[in-house]
């Protein structure tokens, strides 16, 4: 079974943008589809991506394009129309319509959870807590592996059946820390579905997917032999060749993630969200405050989505082996990205992809810069990495080795799980980062990239 579907939010250290940005509303030109197709052909060169990615200003498509192949084998085409699977995405969908039923009086937020699913395993947790990532569940699905056998379909209630009898207690107390929670989010569902009376597939094709035209959408089955119609694979290249790297047969728990959306798809949900018809305005005030976690906010707010400072500038991912997904949008400017992929993309590529086809579609130069020569760190070397690191005049952010794994603290903000994704690249849930670690001169330098920064900490002697 998978691990953890990964997901981050913002560090608070702004990113420079100097360059000039193009008026809202001025034409999209050939040119302009051009720069898109300069920023994806080296990764489509060195076998990195096969996807689609589709711009949208004021909600209309300006650009729509896919690469590659949906399945190697078939040598079926990627197109934008093409649904793949979209990993934690599917938890803005499951926000979005738990804080609808809030502003409808049919469930309370901080109400807790067995007040609507009774059999709910930690009777202290609430529902706030549930989609705040606080909820003490167990964070990685993998460690349902031993319960299960390998054909049987793991439903939601099956693994809250497991956390009951063998985990009967929070891995912490709900609301004292973050810790990402896919389960948590799958609880939610189920409370949509306790609620409603509806499966949670259609709570997704009623609110959202019908509404918004998103016809490619739809909630997978359990089982891959159920799948409707041919599916997309994931692929990783694998030196001469493309070799599978797919999704895990018999999930049939939704809300966390196993959600497939094309980019079209993800953009009609950005693009929503860009001119705030997503949701209802008053649903979206109750749900837009970041949760208050241990006493500090959160940088996923309450419809999980990681925002900037002005709570204009929004985006969420989704990652699942070699699947990768992005929705992004911009109210201000009234734009939209998403972009889907089947293949392996290198985590520092893909963070550098996402931020160049946000910079082009703003009219700004794209920041493709080479990756820093970054140290390659193995199991036993990664206490080397330990340390505070100085970001600003008074800021740092400090790296830690717990029982749990790395650990990652800026100032005095939350504490987040640090994930190596490669040999060189960490990837930090919690504030959507990646980092990446160099020595020059003697000192260690931590680089830090996600949607909206990109800086260098030094760490102090």
């Amino acid at each position: 079974m998978r691990p953890l579907t990964l997901v981050f939010p913002l560090l608070a250290v702004a990113c420079a943008r100097d360059e000039p940005e193009v008026n809202r509303g001025a034409p999209w030109t050939a040119a302009d589809s051009s720069r898109v197709a300069a920023v994806l052909a080296p990764l489509i060169a060195a076998r990195e991506f096969m996807g689609a990615v589709v711009l949208v200003r004021d909600g209309q498509v300006v650009y729509a394009q896919g690469a590659g192949m949906a399945d190697v084998a078939t040598r079926r085409p990627f197109t934008p129309a093409t649904p793949a699977d979209g990993g934690s995405l599917a938890k803005t969908f499951t926000a979005a319509a738990l804080w609808t039923l809030v502003h409808e009086g049919r469930v309370a937020i901080d109400a807790p959870v067995t007040a609507y699913v009774p059999d709910f395993p930690h009777a202290g947790t609430t529902v706030r807590q549930l989609i705040a990532h606080s909820n003490g569940l167990p964070p990685y699905y993998e460690q349902f592996d031993p319960h299960f056998g390998p054909r049987d379909v793991r439903t939601t209630t099956g693994l809250l059946d497991v956390v009951r009898r063998a985990m009967p207690q929070p891995r912490f107390a709900p609301g004292t820390r973050f810790e990402y929670s896919n389960l948590g989010f799958d609880a939610a569902a189920l409370v949509l579905e306790r609620v409603t009376g509806l499966s949670i597939a259609e709570v997704f094709r009623r609110q959202f997917f019908g509404p918004l035209g998103m016809d490619s959408a739809f909630a997978r089955p359990g089982r891959l032999a159920d799948f409707p119609g041919p599916r997309t694979l994931g692929h990783r290249w694998a030196d001469t060749a493309w070799v599978i790297a797919d999704v895990y047969d018999n999930e049939a728990f939704i809300g966390g993630s196993n959600l497939y959306l094309s980019a079209l798809d993800l953009s009609r949900w950005a693009g929503a969200n860009a001119a705030g018809t997503a949701v209802p305005s008053a649903v979206e005030a109750l749900g837009q405050a970041p949760p208050i976690i241990d006493g500090t906010p959160s940088h996923i707010n309450g419809l999980s989505w990681y925002c900037d400072e002005s709570g204009l500038r929004c985006h969420y991912t989704g990652a699942n082996n070699a699947f990768h997904s992005l929705a992004y949008w911009d109210r201000a400017r009234g734009e939209a990205v998403a972009m889907v992929s089947n293949s392996n993309i290198a985590p520092w590529s893909l963070i550098t992809l996402q931020r160049a086809l946000v910079s082009v579609l703003a009219g700004r130069v794209a920041e493709v810069t080479p990756r820093p020569l970054f140290l390659t760190v193995d199991e036993r070397q990664r206490g080397s990495l330990v340390g505070r690191y100085a970001v600003a005049e008074h800021d740092t952010i400090e790296v830690a080795m717990t029982s749990d794994g790395m650990r990652l603290r800026q100032g005095l903000g939350l504490e987040f799980d640090v994930f190596q994704v490669s040999p060189e690249v960490f990837y930090v849930p919690g504030s959507d980062s990646f980092l990446g670690f160099t020595d020059a001169s003697g000192r260690r330098r931590m680089h830090v990239r996600s949607m909206f920064t990109d800086f260098v900490a030094l760490r102090t002697p």
